[in-house]
């Protein structure tokens, strides 16, 4: 079964943390969802994509418990999973979870996928940055979360960015752009590009520094996998393929 799964190699140290930023091979989807397609809302068959999640979980290797995903919704909600019998944790577009057994998965197709962990406590959050959530800080938000309600200093955390759109792909208007130039200024500055008459965003790289911002130091911030527009036998990709094609899911979480 030769599925893609992209790890953290630091991350192995951490004893009962599985985690991995699944692509498209393998699996058994056909058509503009050919390959590891692991979501329910894109028109896909649910047989089908439940018999791929079955694959997802056996490639990372969980084999006690259940991933959880969200309604995504392109917002800055986070959500903290505490109930293990749930699948989706509703509406939000970060999750948080202390319970083990609860593996928690972002569904994504460009968007950036980011995964935390607090390896002291043993939490972990998954969250969900397309450049709507960029704009609120939804990684910054999940950051003071863990603050907030944990009292974790954003130095212990650690956080990986899994594969998204590049700069490369990603050509986007004024209306994008002027927001992101509003919120975060330089930080968002420097991740913009211009070809010709033509501005590209590169959404990844201001995802990274606005976690650097909010006191991840460098060391514990990961960039993992290419350009989902890019590589088209390896990720699912929107902006690529348009509205009909499949997601890839990022997962982690604790065994007990």
């Amino acid at each position: 079964m030769n599925i893609t799964s992209l790890k953290v190699p630091s991350w192995e140290k951490h004893t009962g943390l599985l985690h991995g930023f699944m692509g498209r091979r393998g699996g058994k989807s056909i058509g503009p969802y050919a390959g590891l397609n692991v979501s329910y809302r894109v028109g896909d068959d649910a047989k089908v994509v439940s018999q791929n999640v079955c694959d997802l979980k056996l490639a990372i290797g969980i084999h006690d418990g259940r991933v959880v995903t969200m309604k995504q919704v392109h917002g800055d909600d986070i959500v903290e999973v505490a109930d293990t019998n749930i699948k989706e944790a509703g509406a939000a577009d970060a999750m948080v979870t202390a319970k083990p057994n609860v593996f928690l998965g972002v569904l994504t197709a460009d968007c950036v996928p980011i995964l935390f962990v607090a390896p002291k406590e043993r939490l972990v959050a998954a969250v969900h940055a397309g450049w709507r959530g960029t704009l609120t800080g939804i990684g910054a938000k999940t950051v003071k979360y863990f603050a907030d309600k944990y009292n974790i200093a954003s130095g212990s955390l650690e956080a990986a960015l899994g594969p998204s759109i590049g700069a490369c792909c990603y050509e986007v208007g004024d209306d994008v752009v002027e927001p992101l130039r509003a919120r975060w200024g330089k930080l968002a500055g420097a991740c913009i590009e211009r070809s010709a008459a033509k501005l590209h965003l590169d959404l990844r790289r201001l995802n990274h520094a606005i976690l650097a911002e909010a006191g991840l130091p460098a060391e514990r911030i990961f960039e993992l996998g290419p350009c989902t527009g890019c590589a088209a036998d390896e990720f699912f990709s929107y902006r690529r393929s348009g509205k009909e094609t499949g997601r890839q899911m990022s997962v982690i979480g604790w065994q007990s």
